[in-house]
């Protein structure tokens, strides 16, 4: 690649890189101490509220309701709670 080109990568894998990048943060956080788990997931949570406000209000509910029910399924299966082991994204 020429200097100055960017990098284009998919829409999947600019998600993924997105999962890296806060779970990295957080790990660095907590691994600093002093970083309140609890607050942490807080912070996330806000920044979720956020994401969903920017959709239009009448699509706001139904990806509420799809972000909560992908928080319940992804706990269990990275908790391995679901039979399947860890799941991990990556």
């Amino acid at each position: 690649m020429g200097e100055g080109e960017a990098v284009v990568r998919s829409e999947d894998e600019a998600d993924e890189c997105l999962h890296c990048t806060i779970l990295d943060m957080v790990e660095e956080r907590l691994a600093a101490g002093g970083a309140d788990a609890s607050n942490l997931a807080a912070l996330i949570a806000e920044s979720l509220v956020d994401v969903i406000l920017r959709v239009p209000g009448h699509e706001q509910a139904k990806l509420l309701a799809h972000t909560i029910a992908a928080l319940g399924e992804l706990f269990l299966q990275k908790s391995g709670e679901d039979g399947g082991g860890s799941g991990s994204t990556h």
